[in-house]
């Protein structure tokens, strides 16, 4: 698997790592650039070693089929955990967003659940660049990648090319992952970096007690809120979690929402407070949308204008309070119980959603 996606996404592969370089690595001058570069191979070297065996192989044939080098390639599946393990780091390259929700079959058109999420983040561009020229990248860089091993569930994962982990996935069950953000302190680079976990609940869960089981019992890097879908119990919820605290929000309506802070009691006081003013008013606006439209019947069609919503939640609110704002890199609404998903990137306003079948087994 990973010598065909090294070799089918080969120059997108190496166009990818040099803005990696670029923007990143060698994207401040001087001792703040050498000490970037030194403190992202160092924790990117131990969360290396924390992987499983199985993608390890598969990262190093990726980057055998496009000639890169391996440790860019694991660069590139753990820069998240990466950011979040250097605080000063994850504020100098901001990580910034996300919006998710689930319907349940109850209150959605046709007894089906659907899902939905809004991946955001922001990346800081190199030293006299553009500064949006690093996040433009993400947003035009995009890929649809099915994975199909052997051994385990085949998926449709929404990630970049040589990305091996996913953050947004739905599986050939019906399972739907999505995760988001949450930022915390105490964090630790001696765990599983979070997108070969969720990749481990697509390929191995059939329901979303399992995927919570399979979170519980691995080791966690950071915090995130991780919505599970899964189309045959026909059931959604919020993971909540830090890297050593668990908690699971079911819905109290036919709907669940989640932003970029933890909304469990047990969990609330362990995120930090810097997004919480951008993350509450997502959160607020995309629980009243759910409450309006739910009752009138809902759809996948419904849950797209949802995330390109843009108005306001409050007075106070700004551009980045909105469901869809500058940092969203795409947006992605599955159809679990159908086979069906809709990605769309943000590159452009006139952007419309692509649909994406999934064969369903």
């Amino acid at each position: 698997m990973g010598l065909q996606h090294g070799e089918l996404l080969r120059d997108e592969i190496r166009s990818l790592i040099d803005a990696v370089y670029h923007h990143v690595l060698y994207g401040q001058p001087g001792v703040a650039g050498w000490g970037i570069r030194r403190a992202v191979r160092t924790v990117a070297g131990i969360m290396a070693s924390q992987i499983a065996p199985r993608y390890r192989e598969e990262m190093r044939g990726v980057a055998h089929a496009a000639d890169v080098p391996y440790a860019d390639i694991v660069l590139v599946n753990s820069f998240d955990d990466v950011l979040a393990n250097l605080r000063l780091l994850g504020t100098l390259f901001g990580r910034l967003g996300c919006s998710t929700f689930a319907v349940l079959p109850s209150g959605a058109s046709g007894g089906a659940l659907v899902c939905g999420r809004n991946l955001d983040y922001f990346v800081e561009s190199a030293a006299g660049d553009d500064p949006w020229a690093a996040t433009r990248f993400m947003k035009e860089h995009l890929t649809v990648t099915e994975f199909a091993p052997t051994d385990r569930q085949s998926f449709v994962a929404v990630g970049w090319p040589g990305f091996v982990g996913t953050v947004t996935a739905m599986s050939c069950r019906g399972v739907v992952v999505g995760s988001l953000s949450v930022p915390t302190l105490r964090n630790t680079p001696f765990a599983t970096p979070a997108p070969f976990l969720y990749r481990s609940i697509v390929e191995q869960a059939t329901t979303v007690d399992e995927a919570v089981d399979l979170m519980r019992r691995t080791r966690r890097t950071q915090g995130n809120n991780v919505l599970v879908g899964s189309a045959s119990d026909r059931a959604a919820a919020v993971v909540e979690f830090t890297a050593r605290r668990l908690a699971v929000r079911h819905p109290e309506h036919d709907w669940i929402v989640a932003t970029n802070h933890f909304a469990h009691p047990d969990l609330a006081p362990r995120s930090t407070k810097a997004p919480f003013f951008s993350s509450s008013q997502r959160f607020m606006r995309l629980h009243d949308l759910c409450r309006s439209a739910v009752p009138n019947g809902f759809d996948a069609a419904r849950a797209r204008e949802f995330l390109t919503d843009i108005t306001r939640w409050s007075p106070d609110a700004n551009e980045y309070c909105t469901i869809l704002n500058p940092c969203t890199v795409y947006s992605t609404v599955f159809a679990p119980s159908e086979g069906r998903m809709w990605v769309r990137a943000a590159d452009r306003v006139d952007r419309e959603y692509e649909e994406v079948e999934i064969p369903l087994s």
